[in-house]
């Protein structure tokens, strides 16, 4: 007799889309735990890891994520709240004095940039600070001491160069001269140590606005005190001085003991 023939299995090419499913799933969840550790924080980490665990049925070795990823993302995130803290109470001493559209304040990556117009703060040629704008800059220095951040002061001109009775012979002395007297000025307003500030002058070399008329020019004729509070360095030198202060004060201590000592004679 002639052997029947075994009849074909149906539906053995359809094996793969279980194991193909399980896949796409896994994947799923891998996209979504990284989108969400770019956001989490202690708590929702924790949460979300004791989720996946219990959904996959494994035990997690930590419910913590490394620290330097924590604390990487905290400090950017309070780098960038202190930002905008200090941006709202610049804004706040702007507006009280109706200086809109003089004065400007914005973030940028390295902290907190205050750019004035040139003509409220000094007369042409001249690096004395009006009395009618002091109490703008005063405002500023509490800022700056209650934040107690390093502090970079730019001075810039147009491309014109000073006229000959002036008494500096270039828009390089010219313009380090009044960044050096906002400095001076900022110090003196709040008894701020010295060590917290640098003056430079950049003359004409970065225009904000085209040199080819009056406008662009009184725009690139400007101071810009720069709050740094955005990088790497802002450790590095608020820990420089606060080191500078106390070896101040450890000077200044022996002075202070003798001449009490020498009173009470």
């Amino acid at each position: 007799m002639a052997r029947k023939k075994k009849h074909e299995e149906h539906g053995a090419g359809e094996r793969w889309a279980v194991p193909y499913a399980d896949f796409l799933s896994l994947l799923l969840a891998l996209f979504i735990a990284l989108f969400a550790i770019s956001t989490i924080d202690k708590k929702k980490l924790a949460s979300f890891v004791e989720a996946i665990s219990a959904a996959f049925s494994f035990k997690p070795i930590s419910t913590a994520a490394p620290p330097s990823i924590i604390e990487g993302v905290g400090v950017k995130q309070k780098r960038e709240d202190m930002k905008k803290k200090l941006k709202e109470k610049v804004e706040q001493i702007v507006k009280k004095l109706n200086l809109e559209g003089k004065v400007q304040v914005e973030v940028i990556p390295m902290g907190v940039r205050i750019r004035i117009l040139d003509y409220i703060l000094f007369n042409p040629c001249s690096v004395e600070i009006k009395k009618e704008y002091q109490e703008l800059l005063s405002g500023i220095a509490e800022v700056i001491k209650e934040a107690n951040l390093p502090v970079e002061v730019e001075g810039h001109t147009d491309n014109i160069p000073p006229s000959p009775n002036c008494i500096y012979p270039s828009n390089w002395e010219l313009s380090a001269a009044r960044a050096a007297a906002v400095v001076r000025y900022l110090i003196q307003a709040k008894d701020l140590p010295p060590n917290m500030f640098s003056a430079v002058g950049y003359a004409d070399t970065r225009p904000i606005a085209p040199n080819t008329s009056e406008i662009g020019r009184s725009m690139n004729r400007r101071i810009e005190i720069n709050l740094i509070s955005g990088t790497d360095k802002e450790p590095e030198m608020k820990e420089k001085i606060n080191q500078e202060k106390m070896e101040t004060n450890e000077e200044v201590r022996p002075n202070l003991e003798s001449n009490g000592k020498t009173n009470t004679k």
